[in-house]
């Protein structure tokens, strides 16, 4: 290498503003279309919404990295990079080069990337397109570089240092993809390092992101398996197995790289990781490696699903910046570069550790970091050989047991946090960095992290790893703003405590003059000795007093990390009254040790939900686990039916229904038949309250049967008593009522009151007008409010005056309305339009799909669009292209002063066929009385 440098000088960049490499990265629009407001709302829940007032870790070293200036070559740098007993390398498209971990000088580059393959022929040699991987193989003590080659013949390049010294010789290798059926393209590839104690699942794992190289379109993920252990030894490239398994729908998962120096359990099979928005569940697919007959390899037909405690919602939009128009990439469909994994001794608080980060959306709908803590162990195994002989047989390849630490999502002010990093150290401590930025600062990178016992759910308070005054980016490219790509966070295998983070900034505020930051930091609790109180089975035990059973138990260890051999004692708060806890040992001594908590007389407590925290304490250290115990006394009784009255007539297309609340209960089944021996099931739903807005469209003058069945920890109760209701017409009052015009608009000009256009935030595109109906459509008269489908990204609101409502027993809004935006088949809304009302003072806030009787919303607006998961109308209208007559219920509204604001959001690029947009005519709030 030392001989190749100066023919591999970094690439020429102009001045501010010309024009630059850009490098290939493609975007695929995130289809979720069942992202729900319910899970939105859910997802503020445990948030980190304030710091703890412990700061994280400053940094020790603190130094710029490479730039477009020095180094250069693309947008956006792509910068990762890793770091060696001697030396930290960065490698931004397209070059690298090698810094010094005590003073931050550069010592060698920058050098084109395209030099580790020198002499080497092919289009490893000749070009050098980026989306470049820097990693340190510690087991090996080697140095893996990794880029991909595009266009035709696309493949990923390897070069493996043939010594620790990252200018000597290395060992390349070059793997082409498919070219047939059609040509594919390796795009966004990760690499992960994977090793077991048998060595025979070891491997380079990668994810690359395939698309067709001629249509551009998205092939989906690729699991892909690279013999490591020849490739160290430098066997001819015919002998290197590889292992490809293409096709996946998950766009953005990474594989799990395994730092440090121990191995995973022998058999252990090499995991990949990504999430499902829809569900909140984290996606795990085992490749278990067959590397005598590769073809033998499997991977999981079905990803294995782990739940998040808390559910969560990922970050599609874009982010601002202070200074700059140009909103920055969020990358919420990705689980961020490195998911990093680290082996234990056993005693340890977890056998094997895997961190991961990703952008979700806080509670104030800015971006966040969500990171989550697994434990992976093989079954059974969890804790195993403590106290081993050493004779245990190897298992066959298995698939690791997956369960989640601890989680938490950063968001302790308004500010947008996104484009994370994330390792754990050899105490337990977790590193994490991210860019910060608003429309009131510029983008800025920042460290973080846990210490192994600090409370739950909590990082500590950020520090700064870029200087304090920083710019914006006001370039967009490829009609993006384009950011980052990716970070890293790496573990110095020289201590195995600091950390080392590396990611992009602008000095100061310009088109494309982007620079990137080295900095390391590093927990002082790690290396200290230290224990973490865990439980061995799992947190949460629910009871049903009436069904025999033992009392509720946890199995807890004392797990060690230092070289800790203190006692520790336990206690236990929080327990149900009448009940005591008891230990089958306490204190635990030795440690590591485990103790069985038992909750004396936990099987006959109170019904309720109770948080037991178990505290030990050896020496200067305190530790706690949280338990949670559910208990039922008894299935509960039946409730009584309180509205509809039974034999009802006249009810809502869309009715309450209520019932009186059962001691006991946690969950009701609230049942909509069409029969009264109800065989046909017309809508059903589980809810925790005593009452339910119907979410079907029921049909008018219908008679319908209704029941509610209770639930707890022993099961279903009692079935309530049956009652029917009749529904009435919608847009008609009820027996007995009158109906009164409180206001309506012909939108004729005249003496009516005037709508206006715009609202705080209104951007993009075509704005309401009023006019003309929409060309094609049917039914309206006269003139009325209309906006096209825009094909760029826009939000765009008509709002009405004030209206003010007198009271009434019902409150009916009407309107004659058409709609059609870009869909996201078969429920999804690319671009779409929605209503809002204002009460008195208040904010806007949507009518929700329950209110309408009739032209309910049809679709839900889909990840990475504006207003994602709002139900919303995209699809045409059950008339066609004639006018729908809308009802809505505004029932609760009565005697209050309101407004309403019509809605339009769109992405860009694509519009619906014509006549597109949305257009509404001859709107009526009545009332009865």
């Amino acid at each position: 290498m030392r001989d190749v440098i100066g023919a591999y000088p970094a690439p020429r960049v102009g001045a501010d503003g010309q024009e630059v490499y850009v490098v290939p990265n493609q975007f695929i629009k995130p289809s979720q279309a069942d992202m729900s407001e319910f899970l939105r709302s859910l997802s503020s829940r445990s948030v980190q919404s304030q710091p703890t007032g412990v700061p994280a870790p400053s940094t020790i070293l603190a130094t710029n990295g490479l730039s477009l200036s020095v180094g250069g070559g693309g947008v956006p740098p792509d910068t990762n990079g890793d770091v060696s007993p001697t030396h930290f390398i960065q490698w931004i498209n397209t070059s690298w080069a090698i810094f010094d971990k005590t003073t931050g000088a550069r010592l060698n580059g920058p050098t084109a990337g395209n030099s580790f393959f020198a002499g080497f022929g092919g289009k490893c040699q000749t070009t050098n397109s980026g989306d470049p991987l820097a990693i340190w193989d510690d087991r090996a003590q080697r140095w893996v570089m990794s880029q991909f080659t595009t266009g035709a013949n696309a493949s990923q390049c390897f070069a493996i240092s043939t010594s620790p010294d990252p200018l000597g010789t290395y060992y390349r290798y070059e793997f082409v993809w498919p070219q047939t059926p059609v040509q594919v393209f390796g795009d966004y590839p990760h690499m992960g390092i994977w090793t077991d104690d048998s060595t025979k699942q070891d491997a380079y794992t990668l994810v690359t992101h395939e698309f067709n190289n001629t249509t551009s379109a998205f092939l989906g993920a690729a699991f892909i398996a690279v013999e490591r252990d020849k490739m160290l030894t430098g066997a001819p490239a015919a002998q290197v197995g590889i292992v490809r398994f293409p096709g996946f729908d998950a766009y953005g998962a990474e594989p799990v790289h395994l730092d440090g120096t121990l191995n995973a359990k022998a058999g252990s099979c090499a995991p990949f990781v990504h999430f499902d928005p829809s569900t909140s569940d984290y996606l795990f697919w085992d490749m278990c490696i067959n590397w005598t007959t590769p073809a033998s390899t499997t991977i999981s037909a079905s990803p294995t699903r782990v739940a998040a405690r808390t559910p969560f919602v990922p970050n599609y939009t874009t982010v601002p910046q202070l200074g700059s128009s140009v909103p920055l990439d969020a990358f919420g469909t990705h689980i961020m570069y490195r998911a990093a994994a680290r082996a234990f001794p056993p005693g340890s608080p977890t056998r094997m550790s895997l961190v991961v980060n990703h952008g979700v959306t806080g509670p104030s709908d800015q971006g966040s970091i969500r990171w989550t803590h697994f434990d992976l162990a093989q079954a059974n195994q969890r804790f195993d050989l403590i106290f081993a002989d050493g004779f245990q047989a190897a298992p066959a390849s298995v698939p690791l047991i997956k369960s989640i630490v601890d989680e938490g999502v950063y968001a302790p002010d308004t500010n947008n946090r996104w484009m994370g990093g994330i390792a754990i150290d050899k105490g337990g401590n977790i590193g994490v960095g991210y860019n910060v930025s608003s429309a009131t600062i510029n983008p800025r990178l920042m460290i973080n992290g846990r210490a192994l016992n600090d409370t739950d759910g909590t990082l500590r308070d950020e520090q700064a790893c870029t200087p304090a005054t920083t710019g914006s980016q006001t370039g967009s490219f490829s009609g993006r703003g384009r950011w980052g790509d990716y970070t890293s966070m790496s573990v110095d295998p020289t201590d195995d405590c600091t950390f080392w983070f590396t990611g992009e900034f602008y000095p100061t505020t310009s088109t494309n003059q982007w620079s990137t930051r080295i900095c390391s930091f590093k927990f002082a609790e790690c290396g200290q000795p230290g224990f973490k109180l865990v439980s061995q089975t799992p947190q949460r035990i629910e009871v049903c007093g009436t069904t025999p059973g033992a009392d509720p138990s946890w199995d807890l260890l004392a797990g060690t990390v230092g070289g800790f051999n203190s006692s520790v004692t336990l206690t236990a708060t929080g327990m149900p009254g009448g009940t005591t806890p008891a230990f089958s040992l306490n204190p635990i001594n030795p440690t590591p040790g485990s103790s069985l908590f038992t909750l004396v007389g936990g099987h006959n407590a109170a019904s309720g939900e109770y948080a037991i925290n178990v505290s030990g304490t050896g020496g200067a250290i305190t530790s706690a686990v949280s338990l949670q115990l559910g208990v039922s006394a008894a299935a509960p009784t039946a409730p009584t039916l309180t509205a509809p009255a039974n034999g009802a007539t006249g009810t809502k297309v869309r009715p309450l229904l209520t019932w009186s609340a059962v001691p006991g209960a946690l969950t009701y089944v609230v049942e909509v038949a069409s029969d009264a021996g109800f065989a046909t099931i017309v809508t059903s739903k589980t809810v925790t309250t005593n009452s339910w807005t119907v979410e079907t469209t029921l049909n008018s003058t219908t008679q319908y049967f209704w029941r509610v069945r209770p639930g707890n920890y022993c099961g279903n109760g009692a079935q309530s008593a049956a009652f029917s209701f009749t529904t009435g017409t919608p847009g008609t009052c009820p027996a007995g009522t009158t109906l009164t015009n409180v206001v309506t608009y012909g939108f004729e000009g005249g003496a009516e009151p005037a709508w206006t256009i715009g609202a705080p935030g209104d951007a993009g595109g075509t704005a309401w007008s009023n006019g003309t109906p929409i060309a094609s459509t049917t039914g309206f008269t006269g003139n009325v409010w209309k906006v096209p489908n825009n094909t760029v990204t826009s939000d765009r609101s008509v709002l009405s005056p004030s209206i003010t409502i007198p009271a009434a027993q019902a409150v009916i809004l009407s309107f004659d309305t058409y709609h059609s935006f870009e869909t996201d088949p078969p429920s999804g809304c690319w671009d779409a339009a929605s209503l809002e009302a204002k009460v008195g003072a208040g904010s806007f806030a949507q009518l929700l799909a329950g209110r309408f009787f009739t032209d309910s919303y049809n679709g839900t607006i889909s990840a990475g669009a504006p207003l994602a998961g709002r139900g919303a109308w995209c699809f045409p209208p059950s008339t066609g292209t004639a006018a729908k007559r809308s009802i809505v219920d505004l029932d609760d509204m009565a005697g209050q002063t309101i407004q309403l604001r019509f809605r339009a959001t769109s992405d860009t690029n694509t519009a619906a066929t014509a006549p597109n947009g949305m257009e509404f005519d001859n709107l009526k709030i009545d009332v009865c009385n």
